[in-house]
């Protein structure tokens, strides 16, 4: 395994302000710091031209109960010409249907699928199960046609942060996957971090993903791991969502209220994990970034890029090119040092 540096580039306070960009380069993309429009409860990079829809709102789903009492996800960022996209999709609370049939003594007969107390009826699923039944077979069955997971699920263990403490067991990773989206054959990965409590109660941390043509795939891939890899909540709004969540959690029952002391402690760990997924924005702008090709299956590093430039105001511009740039001649635009990069 290679050796990683550190070296922290805040993202936390920033607006989405955009300077004078640099002209295209091949073999360059520009990012700019986004923040969550709803709430500012997060910020990650995203491409120029790209577009963000969604934030930290409801799931759209009118019994999911996590809606009821915390705030939930929905978030995507779209390419110009909508072929490629990642984001996050929102959480939902499950109950083993046979636990929920043996404690109500028979009376009950829930069928997996089903929704009992604003919580869907599914036994405890790996993250390729999750993907399969869940993300593929329910969230995006109408939007991806002819799905197919590829290979295994391969274990991510920097997500293992994010799992609160409380978890009697738990899974964190992703699968490959492909699909044909609006006509298009295409190339997906989903990521997911699951944890059971004692039995009672499961649910995911989180759940996200990238889709891209496969004539592109390797050029997207690049870009999206990067992005979903900038993400960070905002800690002041942690602090709110947290006081919120236990106000609202005061109307529910124990078990809810329960939940609520699980999910203040996930939003704990989301702001204060050290985790390539949270902090080390130099690492995401400047480092390799280890994953599997859905094609073959076989480990790969994909190339960080050899030079970045930052105007200091959220925007950032990386590509491959090692001869004179005219953002060089810019004075609002300065070089990133690529310290130890992965030798």
């Amino acid at each position: 395994m290679k050796k990683w540096l550190w070296m922290i580039v805040g993202l936390m306070g920033m607006d989405p302000v955009l300077g004078q960009m640099p002209a295209p380069v091949p073999d360059g993309i520009t990012l700019s710091a986004y923040r969550e429009q709803y709430q500012g409860a997060f910020t990650l990079l995203i491409p120029g031209g790209w577009r963000a829809d969604g934030g930290m709102i409801p799931s759209g789903v009118d019994w999911n109960v996590v809606d009821l009492v915390e705030t939930n996800i929905r978030f995507r960022v779209t390419s110009p010409d909508g072929r490629s996209f990642f984001g996050w999709y929102p959480r939902f609370n499950f109950q083993d249907p046979a636990v929920t049939n043996q404690s109500s003594m028979g009376i009950l007969n829930i069928q997996p699928g089903q929704v009992l107390n604003g919580c869907w009826q599914y036994p405890y699923m790996g993250v390729a199960d999750y993907v399969r039944i869940i993300v593929l077979g329910q969230l995006s069955a109408q939007e991806f046609q002819s799905a197919r997971i590829l290979g295994p699920a391969y274990p991510s263990p920097e997500l293992r942060a994010w799992v609160p403490a409380v978890a009697t067991r738990s899974e964190c990773g992703y699968v490959n996957f492909e699909a044909v989206i609006n006509g298009v054959p295409s190339y997906g990965r989903i990521y997911a971090i699951i944890y059971d409590m004692q039995g009672l109660i499961w649910t995911t941390v989180g759940c996200f993903g990238l889709v891209a043509p496969k004539d592109r795939w390797h050029e997207d891939e690049r870009t999206m791991e990067l992005c979903l890899r900038s993400f960070r909540l905002d800690p002041v709004w942690v602090q709110k969502a947290s006081a919120a969540i236990a106000a609202r959690g005061q109307q529910y029952n124990d078990t809810i209220r329960y939940l609520n002391q699980v999910d203040n402690e996930i939003n704990r760990n989301r702001s204060q994990a050290r985790s390539d997924m949270q902090t080390e924005v130099y690492k995401v702008l400047t480092d390799q970034m280890e994953t599997r090709d859905p094609q073959s299956g076989k480990e790969y590093w994909m190339p960080a890029y050899k030079r970045a430039f930052t105007d200091g105001r959220g925007n950032y511009f990386l590509t491959d090119q090692t001869g004179p740039l005219p953002i060089e001649q810019n004075p609002e635009w300065r070089t990133m040092d690529i310290i130890n990069r992965n030798q």
